[in-house]
């Protein structure tokens, strides 16, 4: 019988989470790991079986979580555009808030190793698709409630606002002036 593991596994998987997000992928070492988590490397590889495991399991908790963030802000009260511009600057106002400008796990992942990790890059589709299908139903409760014309294409719109919100990400990585984000966020509910 094996000894009872002293930390918790979910936990744990946060915690990672955060670690790759700071990090990086390749950055990240099982060491930085282990100590990120406060156990051994013996206990790291024991209960997730290596540090790609983890980061797996990591991008998915962070991507949960991420999803939950976007339902709640878009479930708030507020017109469709009201709520997307609060959707689309807390995300710059929290990336610019840091001042290491880490950015998001979801994003960062998708450059660093989505194109050469497939299950990696399964998860991060499934991540996007979720969050584009939140922001499709989103759009078209706001076209059945009359607040953005009939012959606006709600999955395009949700499409159009993935992509600012993940291009808003990647620019405030690069540290671009604020003014940027707030016309980028004014052209996107434009066009809502």
């Amino acid at each position: 019988m094996g000894r009872p593991r002293k930390f918790d596994p979910d936990r744990a998987v946060a915690q990672a989470a955060e670690t790759f997000r700071v990090n990086g992928y390749a950055e990240t070492s099982p060491q930085d790991l282990a100590d990120s988590i406060g156990i051994g490397k013996g206990s790291l590889y024991n209960t997730f079986g290596s540090k790609h495991e983890l980061f797996l399991r990591s991008l998915e908790h962070y991507a949960g979580v991420s999803l939950h963030e976007l339902r709640a802000v878009l479930d708030t009260e507020g017109t469709i555009r009201d709520r997307i511009r609060a959707m689309l600057t807390g995300f710059v106002d929290a990336d610019l808030a840091d001042p290491d400008r880490c950015g998001c796990l979801v994003v960062n992942s998708a450059v660093e190793i989505g194109p050469h990790d497939e299950h990696a890059a399964r998860l991060l589709g499934r991540s996007f698709d979720s969050s584009q299908a939140v922001l499709h139903t989103a759009f078209i409760a706001a076209q059945q409630a009359g607040e953005i014309a009939a012959e606006k294409d709600p999955k395009a719109l949700a499409c159009l606002m993935q992509s600012t919100m993940i291009g808003l990400r990647v620019l405030a990585k690069a540290r671009v002036d604020r003014s940027r984000f707030d016309a980028a966020i004014d052209a996107a509910i434009m066009a809502i």
